[in-house]
């Protein structure tokens, strides 16, 4: 009985003591591998801090990146809008200058005939030759304006015909590129056809006869009629290229 009661005590004592060295290993055991855990969620919610950070920035820079493109390209359609208008300012001007010189040398052209009129009704002679001369460059003057005036699809006849302007297709390209045209033969069959009388009463000097004088001034007149009409499709072009036609334009010193 005694030996058997040594026996149990033995063996408890060796149960506790296998338990116990278990317990001092597997303790630390269990801990390390708890706290290598706890490592490895921390860098699991580390990496996954960092990859959320860079997604983030990776954003803004995207987001950077097309907001960049979107300056750049409203950039560009503004350069491009400043670039369109100055090209259209600078053709609108080009053709204001066109129109104003067709104006201009059509006036020089009239008032030469009317101050040489006026000079024979007032007893003043008037050399024929210098008469000649005069018109003869106010009708180059003309012939120059109307030639670029094709440029507005208006086309004359004048001394070097409307058939030459034709034949160099110059009528032909303007018609085509601004799909219409203007036909101003009567101002330019009105300024011969004064011209021509003119040329008459100064080759007859002072005093006129009433026949040449009646003639005269109906040709004046017609003339005038004749150039109003060029007037009114002046001003019609220049309101079509949106530039106001003012006072001091419409009547800057004009007989008509």
């Amino acid at each position: 009985m005694a030996d058997a009661a040594a026996l149990y005590a033995l063996i408890g004592a060796v149960g506790g003591a296998v338990l116990g060295a278990g317990g001092a290993v597997l303790g630390p055991l269990l801990l390390h591998r708890r706290q290598a855990e706890e490592r490895r969620e921390a860098l699991l919610r580390q990496e996954e801090r960092e990859q959320a950070q860079q997604r983030r920035e990776e954003g803004l820079l995207q987001r950077q990146q097309q907001f960049e493109l979107q300056v750049a390209e409203l950039d560009r359609q503004a350069a491009a809008g400043r670039e369109h208008a100055l090209e259209v300012r600078a053709r609108q001007l080009a053709a204001m200058e066109r129109l104003k010189h067709m104006r201009s040398t059509t006036r020089a052209w009239h008032l030469l005939l009317s101050d040489t009129f006026h000079e024979l009704m007032t007893g003043r002679p008037v050399a024929a030759e210098a008469f000649s001369e005069a018109w003869h460059a106010a009708r180059d003057a003309v012939n120059e304006s109307f030639d670029e005036a094709l440029h507005d699809g208006l086309w004359f006849a004048h001394s070097r015909s409307a058939q030459l302007l034709i034949g160099r297709g110059s009528l032909n390209r303007a018609l085509t590129r601004n799909g219409h045209g203007i036909d101003v033969t009567t101002l330019g069959q009105a300024l011969s056809s004064a011209t021509y009388t003119i040329a008459n009463c100064v080759e007859a000097g002072y005093p006129l006869s009433e026949d040449l004088i009646e003639e005269a001034r109906s040709a004046l007149r017609h003339l005038n009629v004749a150039r109003e009409s060029l007037r009114a499709h002046i001003t019609g072009r220049l309101a079509s290229l949106g530039v106001e036609v003012d006072h001091h334009l419409e009547h800057s010193g004009e007989d008509g």
